[in-house]
């Protein structure tokens, strides 16, 4: 057997092993989807107090909005609280949230002066304190970049009928707006990916990725954990390292669900610029050191055959004999990642993003070894921050 065989051997070996992975996701996400279908909603009078917590940066433009879509559900008034915590702005951020809050008592605004002293996680000191003066039994958390449907609140509380549900992820994707770019559709359908991959994983009892743009937990199990700590350290992971500090605490898998309800799906704000992605990117990868072992073997397993496709795609001109291996790598990658996108983007009709998946298809791989090695090492920008990870 030639080293170009076993090599072509060794990489469909791990594109079959990541397939698998994927299709496992996929049968998670359509669990997810039955297990939504059949849940009834909460009556009335069984609906909890919730409080909505909005940490705002410089948010002058989409805060309005992001607000309003939130005060304007169908929750019941007195049982809705919503708190925007004003992140040090240096613009009017606070000015548009309290000429709301002036003619609904519904929203608070809270000022966070003290996360100037901060290095790091300052997102999350600043759902700290808004959870300190909270008056709702339920948190739930979006981005001021983010537009929330009517029925969002009721739809993210329904998981919570089950007094062992602990925390709740729900649905989020990009709004490609009307004339979206190929560059916004290729990281469109990659983030509408990583939702699908995360509700997958959570059915599966494996939970590993969630979004803080829409994820809901009981604040007494929140409080009772600690809050932030032993995670504080990182910069970000307000939603999936706090998912997984439950998870595979004291509360276990079965305490976290996926609402895979599109009446729940939030819009957000794709990330504008090259170099914004970039440092989105270099963000999220940088708290994939802080995940479980078994997590951190899984993502080595997935970098193993992304790495491997990589190297044997850029080797072909003086390997050509890999030229049937590599086709046979990108159809196992394709033919697994199409298994979780098809069916998502189906459900939460958002099938115009799939249009980009050939070019996505090629530059995910070198995208996603570049994040996941900057990420751990250097720095990134957040909201106008130079931070650590």
């Amino acid at each position: 057997m030639t080293r170009t065989t076993q090599a072509g051997l060794a990489l469909l070996g791990l594109g079959a092993l990541y397939a698998v992975r994927l299709g496992q996701w996929s049968r998670g996400f359509a669990q997810a989807a039955r297990e939504t279908d059949a849940r009834a909603p909460l009556a009335h009078a069984d609906l909890p107090v919730v409080t909505v917590v909005i940490p705002a940066r410089d948010e002058e433009a989409t805060i309005g909005p992001c607000v309003d879509s939130v005060l304007a559900g169908d929750y019941p008034a007195d049982r809705l609280d919503v708190i925007v915590v004003d992140d040090d702005s240096s613009d009017r951020t606070a000015e548009v949230v309290q000429a709301r809050a002036a003619h609904d008592d519904r929203l608070r605004l809270v000022h966070i002066p003290e996360n100037r002293r901060r290095a790091t996680a300052h997102k999350k000191r600043a759902i700290e304190k808004a959870i300190g003066v909270a008056r709702g039994t339920i948190i739930l958390t979006t981005d001021a970049d983010c537009t929330v449907p009517p029925g969002w609140v009721r739809t993210m509380m329904a998981p919570f009928a089950d007094p062992d549900v602990s925390f709740v992820s729900g649905p989020v994707r990009y709004d490609l707006g009307e004339r979206p770019s190929l560059f916004i559709r290729v990281q469109a359908m990659d983030f509408f990916g990583l939702m699908a991959i995360g509700g997958g994983g959570i059915t599966m009892g494996r939970p590993n990725l969630a979004n803080g743009a829409n994820v809901a937990y009981r604040r007494s199990v929140f409080e009772r954990l600690g809050g932030f700590s032993g995670i504080d350290h990182v910069a970000s992971g307000d939603d999936e390292l706090l998912m997984q500090k439950m998870a595979y605490g004291t509360e276990g898998p079965h305490a976290v669900r996926f609402c895979a309800d599109p009446a729940a799906l939030v819009l957000t704000a794709p990330a504008p610029t090259l170099r914004a992605l970039v440092h989105q990117r270099k963000r999220w990868a940088s708290k994939t050191t802080n995940y479980t072992p078994a997590l951190q073997r899984m993502l080595a397993g997935v970098g193993a055959f992304l790495g491997g496709t990589v190297a044997a795609t850029l080797a072909l001109p003086l390997v050509p004999g890999l030229a049937p291996w590599v086709a046979g790598a990108y159809g196992l990658k394709a033919a697994g990642e199409l298994s979780v996108l098809v069916p998502a983007a189906r459900r939460f009709r958002h099938t115009a993003v799939l249009w980009a998946f050939p070019v996505h298809l090629l530059v995910h791989a070198p995208a996603t070894l570049l994040a996941a090695a900057l990420g751990p090492l250097g720095q990134f920008e957040w909201k106008g921050r130079q931070l650590e990870r």
